[in-house]
């Protein structure tokens, strides 16, 4: 029977649809790959499991059973399978690394580590030397630790911290300068590197090279990584892991450079120091901080004053307020010093430098300066910067000592007159109106007496 065109046409596309359909379908394994990947191990152990029981031993079906047996957390039957098949298949890497997984899982570290061995000795892989190593510690095997990390040295990177770990054990068995040469190299020292992954290789290795005597060379690396850095706190880290054994002038010479980076932190960098025993350098910071900051503001004078008595030597501070004085980069800035001193170690500590003080901050600090004058015993000095202080600018604290120095060095007479004309001027704070009131009263001033006591009345209301 002759076919026509449309007919043949219709045969056609039968064919290849059946021919497509033939060659989409997937075959047992790649069935078994789709399930694998949708996480249907149940489904695979259901499919396989027959077929081992009517003895089928082939490899990949051991192995695939094994795997899936491990995901599912059966981990006994994943590891029976796996033996099964490592007898078949004795040279699998891959397979004794699964082994050495499930035996992880189980908590049978010996086994796990003996899978281990033998899957690096059929092929090394960086991944399981780091599980064997830590194998190995777990196990507190630090020699058979040391011996696998040095044997795939140059194998070892900065990431996983193998590379740290090895530098580690060499130092712990005294072999520094070992140590030193596994860190040693441009992923740790380069000085074109940015990131801070290498961090602790870098502490490590500046703290070795001081230990074997090689200060300046941690000095001069230690620059290039605090540039690097450039974050104040892993430069604190560095300059804290080395300074106890450094010597104290590459120690300093590494202190500069962190604070001229970093200067917001020198007052806390040499408070830090001096609590873990560091003074030496911690004094070297504290004597360069004027200089450092020739426009201080007056908390941070405070600051300064504050961490530099923790070293239980004033002369710190006292030559630097000499130095001030000497060369005043500004009145503001003797001021700030006059009053944080007079604050921190009393205003006796200001007599040694009474001549040197500028008229600009007597004229300033009035009541500072009768303080000074009264504890020096001089009178007749304390009644006349009295005269001069502005106590609308001063809090009650100021005020209650102004007017106990002014009672200190007048007659009741006296100190009624200068209160009295204060008042009358709107210059007596409402505070030291009761002590006027009854000063006035005491003196038989009555008309001051009540007009005084009709203020406070008036303000009670």
């Amino acid at each position: 029977m002759k076919m026509t065109a449309p007919v043949r046409f219709i045969l056609l596309v039968i064919g290849i649809v059946i021919a497509a359909a033939a060659l989409m379908a997937p075959r047992r394994d790649e069935w078994l790959a789709v399930l694998r990947d949708q996480d249907k191990q149940a489904q695979i152990i259901a499919l396989l499991e027959p077929r081992l029981a009517a003895g089928d031993n082939d490899p990949d079906l051991l192995a695939t059973l094994g795997r899936c047996y491990g995901e599912t957390g059966n981990y006994p039957r994943a590891i029976e399978l796996l033996n099964r098949y490592i007898t078949l298949r004795p040279n699998d890497s891959e397979a004794y690394g699964r082994l050495a997984d499930l035996f992880k899982s189980t908590g049978d570290v010996p086994r796990q580590i003996a899978m281990l061995e033998r899957s690096i000795e059929l092929a090394p892989k960086l991944s399981r030397v780091a599980d064997l190593a830590a194998a190995y510690r777990q196990q507190k095997s630090p020699d058979q630790e040391l011996a696998l990390l040095s044997e795939f040295e140059a194998d070892l990177k900065v990431k996983g911290g193998l590379l740290l770990r090895l530098a580690e054990l060499r130092a712990n068995t005294g072999d520094r300068e070992g140590a030193i040469r596994v860190l040693t190299r441009p992923d740790v020292i380069s000085a074109s590197m940015r990131s801070t992954s290498n961090v602790d290789e870098r502490l490590l290795l500046a703290k070795l090279l001081v230990a074997v005597g090689r200060s300046g060379e941690a000095v001069r690396l230690g620059k290039q990584w605090i540039l690097q850095w450039h974050e104040a706190w892993l430069a604190d880290r560095l300059l804290r892991g080395i300074v106890l054994q450094a010597p104290v002038g590459d120690a300093s010479e590494l202190a500069d450079a962190v604070v001229a980076l970093h200067p917001e932190v020198r007052l806390f960098l040499a408070h830090g120091l001096t609590a873990m025993g560091a003074k030496p350098v911690a004094r070297h910071l504290l004597e360069t901080w004027p200089h450092a900051n020739p426009a201080a503001s007056m908390n941070e004078i405070a600051g300064f004053l504050s961490i530099s008595r923790e070293q239980d030597d004033p002369a710190i501070v006292w030559q630097a307020f000499a130095d001030v004085l000497r060369h005043p980069s500004s009145i503001d800035l003797v001021t700030h010093y006059t009053e944080a001193i007079a604050a921190e170690f009393g205003i006796g500590a200001l007599a040694p430098f009474w001549a040197s003080l500028p008229q600009a901050v007597i004229e300033r600090r009035p009541l500072l300066i009768a303080r000074l004058a009264f504890h020096e015993h001089n009178l007749a000095l304390t009644k006349w910067p009295l005269g001069k202080v502005d106590l609308g600018a001063f809090g009650t604290s100021d005020r209650r000592m102004w007017i106990d120095l002014l009672g200190a060095v007048t007659s009741p007479p006296e100190m009624f007159e200068v209160l009295r004309d204060r008042r009358r001027n709107g210059d007596l704070p409402p505070d030291l109106l009761p002590k006027y009131t009854r000063l006035a009263g005491g003196l038989g001033q009555e008309i001051e007496y009540r007009a005084a006591l009709g203020d406070l009345r008036a303000r009670v209301k």
